[in-house]
């Protein structure tokens, strides 16, 4: 696995962020992962994916260099922190965030027009859903901190989503080991389709709240 990670880093297809987040896993051991969500969550745009960070920790669980017991808390602490950080940061500064550092995260008043369109419909069933869209994690925890949605409200929907997450990630890398970063770096689109069965459940289920809830309004 580090020859691998290695040999990536030092690939010369890879911009000089990824050639140091490459050797950072390798060389620092079992919080690597942990820092670098924290990072991202934090709305530190990085060049790797939080998903890789997970698989990357699974391996570490399968080789015995970490209990899943414990990757798995501390995943989850990291990356709750991460996401807390940001909501406090949204809730104070969110307008500065989206004007001056938008564009560096992937974030434009779209996605959070898109955002704010579902969170009045479904509520926080978009937190615990939306995070798993491509692309969508950052900004709905902007869309909480700049909306103003309660804190317990964000960290426990937050928290049901996160543990689905990690638990399928950690999943990934404990079965396919190796071959995981194969997978992600070659054909990322090929692991998206892995959530497909996953998204259609979850879609269903949240459709299936959404016309109860306007039943009972209508009744």
């Amino acid at each position: 696995m580090q020859n691998w990670l290695l040999s990536l880093a030092e690939s010369s297809q890879l911009d000089p962020l990824t050639d140091l987040l490459g050797h950072f896993l390798v060389h620092n051991g079992i919080f690597a992962p942990m820092i670098l969500l924290l990072f991202e969550e934090s709305g530190i745009p990085l060049p790797i994916p939080g998903d890789i960070y997970i698989a990357y920790t699974g391996y570490l669980v399968k080789t015995g260099k970490i209990s899943y017991l414990l990757a798995f808390v501390l995943l989850l602490l990291f990356v709750l922190m991460g996401s807390s950080i940001l909501y406090v940061l949204s809730y104070r500064y969110g307008h500065t965030i989206v004007l001056k550092f938008g564009r560096f995260i992937h974030l434009d008043e779209k996605k959070l027009d898109t955002v704010e369109k579902h969170f009045r419909k479904y509520g926080p069933l978009v937190i615990i859903f939306g995070r798993h869209v491509p692309g969508f994690r950052i900004p709905i925890t902007v869309f909480s901190g700049m909306s103003k949605v309660s804190y317990k409200t964000f960290i426990v929907s937050t928290f049901i989503s996160v543990v689905f997450w990690i638990w399928f990630y950690l999943s990934i890398g404990q079965s396919l080991g190796v071959k995981i970063f194969h997978l992600i770096h070659g054909n990322y689109t090929y692991l998206l389709l892995l959530l497909i069965p996953f998204i259609i459940f979850f879609g269903s289920v949240a459709l299936m709240h959404a016309n109860n809830k306007q039943g009972k309004q209508k009744n």
